[in-house]
């Protein structure tokens, strides 16, 4: 039998057990989420090889981002890193608050404005030909970030071609601009919205497409191109000719011998579906007869950026006549905040 004082004891012992468990339990949760917040705390000097086979070197997370591109503009927003981007183009413009950037040209690079805004890396999309990259490279400055620190004005070219590579530099940004963990949460959002559409259009017929970036002359997106891969993405067969060019141009005859159920396009080629289907070198195929064609927003569709899964939807929607899911899918307009 115990006695009082043994009993007052046991309890006690017990007490003192269980805080230091919870002691315990509340040290094991603190640490997890400690190792949860500093997943994207990036481990100072590191390199990152970029798409033109540039070694980009970095001491330090950027401060001051120039944009020249609108794709990668609208990455750097989807990040939460609009207070560090000093300078854009004027043709960045989307999000809305892009618009209020400083500019720093649109059909080429000022570099007197850029070169004033003292960044300390610059992103450029090579297919845009803004500029000369090695021009651009040798523009090299230092400037003071802080009373201790500087900051050598980088370059950093991304040349996405694939959808599979617009996936890869969505990582690549992530990691240049200390935002890794955003872009897993983006690259997350846009995989769900894609196969969303890919298991859908698995139940309906295959329709026979054809993605044009040119009606004057018929120019078609070939196999290796991110848009001849969205097609296949939202469950068309392409028709494009068959071979290593990304761009292909076609005559009548290699249209008609395609024979298309539908052709796509941007809003940059064609006002309207009648454009497209009306158009002579079509009139002779599935898609001329059965007046099938559709014009995706062009910034949506000729942008390699996060609204391109958008594009997919829109066009499957348009082809086997789902009702729209609307822009916000999954979280996509949420800040990835770090």
């Amino acid at each position: 039998m115990f006695s009082d004082e043994n009993f007052i004891h046991f309890r006690y012992n017990i007490k003192k057990m269980k805080n230091i468990l919870l002691i315990i339990l509340a040290l094991f949760f603190a640490s997890i989420f400690s190792e949860a917040i500093s997943f994207n705390r990036i481990i100072y000097p590191i390199k990152t090889k970029d798409d033109s086979g540039y070694e980009l070197r970095q001491t330090q997370a950027p401060q001051r981002i120039v944009s020249a591109s609108p794709a990668v503009t609208e990455i750097l927003f989807a990040y939460n890193l609009q207070d560090r981007i000093v300078g854009v183009t004027e043709n960045c413009d989307y999000p809305e608050d892009a618009k209020k950037i400083e500019k720093v040209g649109k059909d080429k690079l000022d570099i007197k404005k850029l070169l004033k805004l003292k960044p300390d890396l610059v992103i450029v999309l090579i297919d845009e030909k803004l500029f000369n990259l090695e021009a651009l490279r040798k523009l090299k400055y230092t400037t003071m970030l802080s009373t201790e620190t500087s900051s050598t004005l980088e370059v950093f070219a991304v040349d996405p071609k694939s959808l599979s590579d617009i996936k890869e530099y969505f990582r690549t940004i992530g990691t240049i601009t200390n935002r890794e963990h955003a872009a897993y949460s983006l690259l997350q959002r846009f995989n769900r919205r894609l196969d969303w559409v890919e298991a859908r259009a698995k139940k309906e017929k295959r329709l026979k497409a054809l993605m044009i970036t040119s009606k004057r002359p018929v120019i078609a997106a070939g196999e290796g191109s991110y848009l001849n891969d969205i097609l296949t993405t939202a469950g068309f067969t392409s028709v494009a000719p068959k071979g290593k060019d990304l761009f292909i141009k076609m005559d009548r005859k290699e249209i008609e011998k395609a024979a298309p159920d539908i052709v796509i396009t941007s809003t940059k080629v064609a006002g309207n579906p009648k454009d497209i289907y009306g158009n002579r070198n079509f009139r002779k195929t599935s898609a001329g007869e059965n007046k099938k064609a559709v014009c995706i927003e062009k910034d949506i569709l000729l942008r390699p950026g996060p609204r391109l899964a958008q594009a997919v939807e829109n066009m499957a929607e348009y082809a086997y006549g789902w009702p729209a899911r609307g822009k916000e899918v999954e979280g996509e307009n949420e800040e990835s905040k770090q």
